[in-house]
């Protein structure tokens, strides 16, 4: 018997290595890109991610979390979880202070453990979709999810939001698989239903643009079921969500008067977040195409519906219904459709990261539903085509690991230590330490200054146009500064940014007369030195 046990335990493992595979080449891809990319308070990596470690602070010192806005709840709570499990023991306090000292440290830490949780959501992934379709080249092809665009893998091992939506709709893409086996749904409905909410819920309260992709389980509901049955399912679809985003939220619930009104204020207008007039039609519609303008996207999308129209067709002639696999690849280009249609006011592709996720899902259920229909054998093709996308995503990968290593090595090329006798001002996005932590702190809630004070250099300053770019403060650790009395305690002064346009604009306002000398700019940052040359010499008088 022992032996049995054995044998049975090691077949079972074999079974599961070929769905092992690209998790970890996940795992292994976006670990390697995130050490090409340096610290993360480098200009391209401190947006959120130090928002999110400093409210991750707030929630362990029972505090409301102070960047509420997408809201992110789950990032925060999460993050919060991990620094308390590493160091179980110690006191809050103590742990605050130990966390903002070492901070990149433990923002790679939150990291690796977000990656492991993607990996291991990729595993499963794939081993429903073996189990469901019966073939390695389908599940293959699913736990191609987050390599089917760059931007995906890219978001993934950050501190943020969409790295939590990959792992959402990793989820929610195994759930909705596992509901394809034959009889499962009629017999756990219900089940399904609950399911499905909790992750919805917590798929909002990662990123509240998300939604539209949740339409996607009312769908799904509907397999086998009359009218009645899946009004019913989808209720209590709606009530699990609502339920489950409330719980997840939990920790900000005195910053939900906050989110409704930022939610008030991005509802209006035309622009990014509001408030920029009424909507332009033909711009609007000219966003929609971007966002819909990478081939795997909109082919597949097209694909989709040209699959669903022939098979409701087929099913029209012939009295048959739609069959399980439609009713998912609906669901799933209604809920693409919507998502894009949410977004093209601010038409950023990082927004579809939960539709561009569920891509490969959709192919694979064309594929299937697609063979007799389209004018052209795909079985033969797949295997195939499934070859040369890991080729040329892997080819990808290496594209994305250099150009992280180039934003490094350049970011890094003007060291700003060489001007410690210098006032050093910074301004978004500056690549530094010093800077990442000020603007988080003031982002968050001014809850850690004290602390950061203590332990960061006395001559970093920041310039603050963050809500309002039509004025500027200048500020440190404290808070706002006197900017003309703190510049002439020193003979020199370093201005470091990315926005030098919002600068220009208003640093006259702020200070008259004020030039500069010398231009020690990176490709990506402009760097102004007034009183010293670019190796930090100060000048005499």
């Amino acid at each position: 018997m022992p032996t049995k046990s054995k044998f049975i335990s090691r077949s079972g493992f074999q079974a599961q290595l070929p769905v092992l595979a690209l998790p970890i080449l996940f795992v292994v891809s976006a670990l390697w890109v995130r050490a090409l990319g340096g610290p993360n308070w480098l200009w391209f990596n401190l947006d959120p991610d130090y928002f999110y470690l400093l409210d991750a602070l707030n929630i362990l010192n029972l505090t409301t979390p102070g960047h509420v806005y997408h809201p992110g709840t789950t990032v925060q709570w999460l993050a919060a979880l991990i620094l308390r499990l590493t160091h179980p023991v110690m006191s809050f306090d103590n742990l605050t202070g130990l966390v903002l000292a070492e901070s990149e440290f433990y923002l790679g830490l939150i990291a690796v453990v977000f990656t492991m949780f993607n990996g291991l959501a990729l595993w499963a992934l794939g081993a429903v979709g073996r189990r469901v379709f019966g073939g390695w080249t389908a599940a293959l092809f699913l736990q191609l999810a987050p390599f089917m665009s760059m931007v995906v893998l890219k978001h993934s091992y950050h501190v943020k939001p969409e790295a939590l939506l990959v792992l959402t709709m990793l989820v929610q893409a195994s759930t909705a698989v596992l509901s394809l086996t034959p009889g499962l749904m009629a017999r756990r409905r219900w089940r399904f239903a609950i399911a499905f909410g909790v992750i919805a819920g917590f798929g909002v309260a990662t990123k509240i643009t998300a939604f539209p992709v949740f339409l996607l389980p009312v769908f799904v509901l509907g397999i086998g079921a009359a009218a009645g049955r899946w009004a019913g399912a989808a209720l209590l679809y709606g009530v699990s969500a609502l339920a489950a985003l409330v719980i997840f939220t939990l920790p900000a619930i005195g910053a939900y008067d906050v989110f409704f009104a930022w939610m008030m204020t991005v509802s209006q207008g035309s622009g990014a977040y509001g408030g920029e007039g009424s909507v332009d039609g033909a711009v609007y519609l000219q966003q929609v195409f971007k966002l819909f303008k990478r081939p795997a996207f909109h082919v597949t999308f097209i694909l989709s519906v040209f699959v669903l129209a022939m098979t409701a067709r087929r099913g029209l002639k012939k009295g048959i219904p739609f069959a399980p696999e439609a009713w998912l690849l609906a669901g799933i280009a209604v809920s693409q459709l919507a998502h894009v249609l949410l977004i093209a006011k601010q038409p950023n592709a990082m927004y579809l990261i939960p539709s561009f996720v569920l891509i490969p899902l959709a192919f694979v259920l064309v594929w299937r539903l697609g063979e007799g229909l389209l004018p052209w054998p795909l079985k033969s093709g797949v295997a195939v085509l499934l070859a040369v996308l890991v080729v040329a995503q892997g080819a990808a990968v290496v594209h994305l690991g250099e150009e992280q290593a180039d934003k490094f090595r350049a970011a890094v090329s003007v060291d700003m230590d060489r001007f410690k006798a210098c006032a050093r001002v910074y301004s978004y996005a500056a690549s530094s330490r010093s800077y990442a932590l000020m603007l988080a702190d003031y982002v968050t809630g001014g809850r850690f200054a004290g602390r950061l004070a203590a332990q960061g250099p006395s001559n970093d300053y920041w310039l603050e146009h963050w809500w309002d770019q039509s004025r500027m403060e200048f500020r440190g650790w404290r808070g706002r500064r006197n900017i003309q009395a703190t510049l002439a305690q020193y003979p020199c002064v370093a201005v470091r940014a990315t926005h030098w346009g919002v600068i220009e604009r208003l640093l006259p306002g702020a200070m008259p007369g004020l030039t500069f000398d010398q231009m020690c700019s990176t490709p990506s940052e402009i760097i102004t030195v007034r009183g010293a040359d670019c190796q930090g010499r100060v000048k005499q008088p």
